[in-house]
């Protein structure tokens, strides 16, 4: 099997690239492949005729998307989906792409099945829903993944909120963290394993929610990443409206998976990360 993986150097392209090593698989990033350019993005996947595609390339800057990184945004996340999906399909491999909890509006406290309507509130989540309807539109044999507060890559992407809390800890600076926003964290690790073994298994074609188990507010998941690695700073409880944030963010960015193995509670999973990080 020939796997190709696009954003090969951000959070989640590598982590798929050891998942599947033995397969050798061809990394292309922004070096190899403008993914805006609609005719490059045919003639390459094309002339390389993988049968597996993962595209991990994102825009994630939630609040500049607000503003100067709009279009950007929209190019990446939206109409350069439709361009891989279209050439995927056109040679029938299999296209496995990662969405986002934003394209929900956060009001269901009860979290979000993968049926459910999407409605984002920012701009970041409105080009992430642009994407998943440029693939269902342009892609016959795909895999849409939505996760949730990603965390743990080594890869060029932006700094997680876990490097962000152990930054301001070890410099010994008081942290402000939001108590009234809810989502799933989940591991980078373990998302690349839960995606391959979607396309191994032969699940149908379609939406999953892959996430690790459970669900945390920003500040009990800062509490948490504090006492894992006995840290004692000051962690102050702040709501959402205090931060002054470009971007509106959903209140419950929950993500139910009912379709698929239920992956290992969010607290393991950060013990695990941080312990041998």
């Amino acid at each position: 099997m020939k796997v190709l993986i696009i954003g090969s150097k951000g959070n989640l392209g590598p982590e798929l690239g050891k998942v599947y090593k033995a397969a050798k698989p061809t990394l292309w990033d922004r070096e190899e492949l403008d993914i805006t350019d609609e005719a490059a993005v045919m003639q390459k996947i094309s002339g390389l005729k993988p049968d597996l595609i993962f595209n991990c390339a994102a825009y994630n800057a939630v609040d500049k998307a607000e503003g100067e990184g709009r279009l950007l945004a929209e190019n990446i996340n939206g109409a350069a989906v439709g361009y891989i999906a279209h050439a995927c399909n056109a040679i029938g491999a299999t296209l496995v792409h990662f969405s986002s909890n934003y394209v929900f509006d956060g009001n269901k406290s009860e979290g979000y099945n993968e049926d459910d309507l999407p409605n984002p509130l920012n701009a970041y989540g409105k080009s992430k829903l642009m994407g998943e309807i440029e693939l269902n539109k342009n892609c016959e044999k795909y895999y849409l993944v939505r996760t949730a507060w990603l965390y743990g890559g080594k890869g060029a992407g932006k700094r997680s909120f876990i490097d962000l809390m152990l930054e301001k800890a070890e410099k010994g600076e008081s942290i402000d963290a939001i108590d009234d926003e809810f989502s799933n964290p989940t591991y980078v690790v373990d998302l690349a394993q839960a995606a391959a073994a979607l396309v191994e298994q032969k699940k149908p074609f379609g939406i999953y929610h892959l996430t690790n188990s459970g669900q945390t507010s920003w500040y009990d998941w800062a509490n948490e990443i504090l006492t894992i690695k006995g840290i004692q700073v000051k962690l102050t409880q702040v709501s959402s409206d205090q931060l002054k944030r470009l971007a509106k963010r959903p209140k419950y960015g929950i993500l139910n998976n009912t379709k698929f193995i239920e992956l290992r509670p969010w607290t393991e999973a950060l013990k695990e990360f941080l312990i041998s990080n």
